[in-house]
């Protein structure tokens, strides 16, 4: 056998567990198909859809919200079934809920909101902050690529639905933000 044989058969390797990678990387970037039914946040007192929960029934069960993280964003301060502290942000577009975010405040300059008694949840499938990540129904998909970009958390999913998109974000293998936007 000559000396080229394995150069040869170890380039060839390579090439092989860098395709499979590859591959990987696409099916773990590509999501599962569409749940059939919006993903809520919800709370027995108010639930929070996007597309059609009002502001104004938000404001009758939560009162008025304070501005934060940025102009336009509406946060109140909520308790987790882990967390003594999450905030909970609405945005709103012609006074309908266009998004809605449950995090924990990661940030020092984070407003001292107390907390109210509520806990909100993802539905379906009961998904909570706090949750371990590996816990997420199959209808989630990684988003490696996003999580790169954002650096805030190492492990992001998201479940696509009719007019909207949900998504889980975490750390250390626990979810530390739930999220819903519309999708127009």
């Amino acid at each position: 056998m000559s000396d080229l044989t394995p150069d040869f058969a170890m380039q060839r390797a390579v090439e092989i567990l860098a395709n499979i990678y590859d591959r990987q990387q696409k099916i773990q970037d590509t999501p599962p198909p569409p749940v059939d039914k919006p993903v809520v946040l919800f709370n027995e007192e108010i639930a929070f859809a996007v597309g059609e929960t009002k502001r104004i029934d938000v404001e009758k069960k939560l009162g008025v919200a304070f501005a934060y993280p940025a102009r336009g964003w509406h946060t109140y301060c909520v308790k987790g079934a882990s967390h003594p502290r999450l905030f909970l942000s609405a945005f709103y577009s012609k006074d309908v809920l266009a998004a809605a975010e449950l995090y924990v405040p990661k940030v020092d300059r984070a407003p001292n909101l107390a907390p109210r008694d509520m806990q909100y949840r993802f539905v379906p499938g009961e998904i909570t902050c706090g949750m371990n990540i590996t816990a997420l129904p199959e209808h989630y998909g990684r988003i490696s690529a996003l999580a790169e970009k954002m650096g805030v958390y190492n492990d992001m999913f998201e479940a696509r639905f009719p007019g909207g998109a949900a998504y889980a974000m975490g750390n250390d293998g626990a979810i530390e933000r739930l999220a819903i936007y519309i999708l127009t």
